[in-house]
């Protein structure tokens, strides 16, 4: 009984030895307990999946960004420190190209309170990135692959609770927490925080108030208005281990959030009292059931997400907190707005084994999203016809895939998908600069299809081999805007891509390899771009887009007291599309695509030590390297001049956990050479940060 109570807390809180990975393999005294991990199944399937092991990371002060920032051709983008807008770039796509599922549930609609950088780390269990061809189960119409967050929910009986403390006044806390009785009703409860002054220092121009001009040197100045808060609750209850059901389990999400908006996506640009606000309910239900050779899963959830964006100061500010008055209302555009945002998702889907060797698949999902929009500032200067009109969107994405598994060396899968979407909102007919706006429908249908395939020649070493033909339909982001900095574009097409994938895979008990090859062929790409006068964003579809990339991860592993790894990605992403609307030919033809990094890396090491001070008591070290290789801003055969730079990034932690993991202690430094970090057109990120973390975990 003692050895299953110290098993089931290891499980739990297990000791913070960050990038261990693999086998799993727990020694107590001369009791070892083996087995093939769910990040091993994964990465033994077809398609080109990486499992992060993010119980492995639950002593550290990481969100579940940052982590992921640490996987192979991975890149998380960021705007800013908390809170700030983030953008997933996965061998080359990024923002909405990467679908994103908690539980294999879409999280479109959950609002800005449940972001990657907002999760922390210890809500999920692993977090399983796939790259290129998506499996059907997820029943995305992801275009540049997806990331799923495995929350485990382990229905024991346990409690794990966590703060931290960080520079710019940052304070950080979550509990999780289960309860499970005999009869195998459980409740499981996640809450979280996040608070931030944000008061980090940025290197930027300053605007002379007196002639309204930039200054031609940059100088350092510290962000004054730029505080950030959040809060959130995940609830589950249910049962499990019902003849009429496996698992039946209600869910509960509420997260809300308050953000002070200290510029928008120029650096220069500063803001001193635009604000926005948040908050959002998600009811969900899950159902499982296996039935002999079936498995049935359903899943259905409602987002109800209400913002509001404030605009209403007369002034204009500079990064020294000075302003200037000025003869109207708004520091950019004048607004009180309010607008709701619904979102509703029903997925089902279906496993049929015809034997041993032969698996049928089948999924649907199907998603409706509307946006009311209220503006008490709106007037006769501010108001378009577009203001008002209505916004909407359906969608829904059936597919089957057939696998074949006729021994354990090698198996496939084929697969073909449905995608029909419609779409009702203001679309700009002007033919002159003057906009004037119809409100339109528009509806899209094609299908898409793939294989996948994977073969162990020799003891140790894998290939996989995949292709897709695949769309990805326009998010409402991208459809309808923020109503704040980002303008929508309803009338955008859909893209669609050819994806072929490759990748070699080794490993024993000590050494582990990956490498990849990808090609993607893109048509109609959905573009973000920045208006350089006052900042705001818009989408487009610029046209052809190829990438070519390449990454490779090598991880060496000594028992469980050492290991060493790293990845490098190269993602050579290009316009192929060659003239313009006019029929000329563009200049920038073959070019780079512009504010997207090729080359960039990861390197950690770690060092576990057992019995410090006391038996049962580990002490971790671990220092990580961020790489990424200067790249240009805008199309480089314009005479772009603009290159952000360069940038190298320490990072240290010493981590202490007490009685097997019972008393967790952590201190972390990020940056710590203070170096410039910049993303999205230059914007700059948080300097050196120290942070400390305590954790306690509880179990019966």
């Amino acid at each position: 009984m003692k050895i299953q109570y110290m098993l089931l807390a290891l499980m739990l809180c297990p000791p913070a030895r960050a990038q261990i990975v693999g086998r799993d393999t727990l020694a107590l005294g001369e009791v070892v307990v083996r087995g093939v991990s769910q990040t091993d199944k994964l990465r033994e399937s077809a398609f080109n999946v990486v499992a992060l092991d993010a119980v492995a990371l639950h002593n550290t002060s990481l969100d579940l960004a940052q982590a992921l920032d640490r996987v192979s051709g991975v890149k998380i983008r960021e705007t800013g420190g908390v809170g700030s807008q983030t953008q997933i770039s996965l061998n080359g796509f990024s923002g909405k190209h990467v679908k994103l599922f908690i539980d294999g549930i879409p999280m479109d609609g959950y609002g800005s309170a449940f972001r990657l950088n907002n999760l922390p780390i210890q809500i999920a269990e692993r977090v399983e990135v796939y790259k290129g061809v998506v499996p059907i189960e997820l029943g995305a119409d992801a275009l540049g692959g997806a990331i799923n967050i495995v929350t485990g929910q382990r229905r024991r009986t346990f409690v794990d609770a966590a703060y931290s403390y960080g520079s710019f006044n940052t304070h950080k806390s979550s509990i999780t927490a289960a309860l499970t009785t005999d009869k195998g009703i459980f409740v499981h409860l996640n809450i979280y925080q996040n608070y931030s002054d944000n008061s980090y220092r940025v290197r930027t121009r300053l605007l002379d108030l007196a002639t309204n001009s930039f200054s031609s040197e940059e100088g350092w100045f510290r962000r004054f208005h730029d505080n950030y808060h959040n809060e959130a609750l995940i609830l589950r209850t249910g049962v499990v281990r019902r003849p009429w059901a496996d698992r039946l389990q209600a869910e509960l999400t509420l997260g809300r959030e308050k953000q002070d908006i200290q510029n928008a996506n120029l650096m220069k640009i500063v803001y001193g009292g635009r604000e926005r606000r948040a908050r959002s309910i998600v009811p969900a239900l899950f159902y499982e059931k296996r039935l002999h050779r079936l498995h049935l899963r359903l899943t259905a959830n409602y987002a109800l997400s209400h913002n509001n964006n404030t605009d209403t100061l007369a002034r204009q500010y500079n990064w020294r907190g000075e302003y200037r008055e000025k003869a109207t209302r708004g520091e950019g555009q004048y607004t009180m707005a309010e607008y709701n945002n619904r979102t509703a998702a029903v997925s089902l889907g279906a496993n049929y084994r015809l034997g041993k060797q032969h698996l049928l698949s089948f999924n649907n999902l199907y998603s409706a999203f509307t946006r009311s929009a209220t503006d008490d500032a709106a007037n006769s200067e501010t108001a378009t016809a577009a203001t008002f009109m209505r916004r909407t969107s359906a969608k829904n994405v059936a597919g089957l895939s057939y696998r074949f598994s006729p021994e354990k060396t090698w198996n496939a899968s084929a697969f073909v998908k449905r995608y029909d979407v419609r779409v009702r909102g203001p679309i700009n007919v002007s033919t002159t600069t003057t906009a004037a706006y119809e409100e339109q429908r528009r509806t899209f249908g094609s299908n898409g299809y793939g294989v996948a395939t994977t073969v162990f020649p020799l003891n140790g070493w894998q290939l996989k081999l995949s292709f897709e033909k695949a769309y990805r339909l326009p998010s409402e982001n991208e459809l309808f805007g923020d109503e704040s900095l980002e303008t929508g574009d309803a009338g955008l097409k859909p893209e669609n891509s050819r994806n072929l994938n490759l990748n070699v895979v080794y490993k024993n008990h000590s050494v582990s390899l990956d490498a990849g090859l990808m090609y993607r062929d893109t048509r109609d790409y959905i573009r973000r771009q920045i208006e350089q006068r006052y900042g705001g964003a818009f989408y487009t579809n610029h046209g052809r887009v190829r990438n070519l990339a390449a990454d490779l991860e090598a991880r060496y592993f000594y028992k469980k007291i050492f290991s060493a790894g790293g990845n490098i990605t190269f993602q050579d992403i290009r316009n192929m599309e060659r003239y313009d609307t006019y029929g000329r030919e563009l200049i920038y033809y073959r070019d780079r695509m512009p504010n997207v990094p090729y080359l960039f890396g990861n390197m950690d090491v770690t060092l576990n030590i057992d019995n410090v001070i006391k038996r049962e008591n580990t002490l971790t070290l671990g220092y990580n390297l961020r790489y990424v290789h200067s790249f240009f801003r805008d199309w480089e055969s314009e005479g772009g001049d603009i290159v952000i730079p360069q940038q190298i990034s320490h990072d240290i932690s010493v981590l202490y956990s007490v009685a097997n993991g019972k008393y967790n202690l952590g201190v972390e430094i990020l940056n710590l050479a203070d170096a410039l970090l910049y993303d999205n057109y230059s914007l700059q990120k948080p300097g050196r940060s120290i942070t400390a973390k305590i954790r306690y975990c509880f179990w019966k």
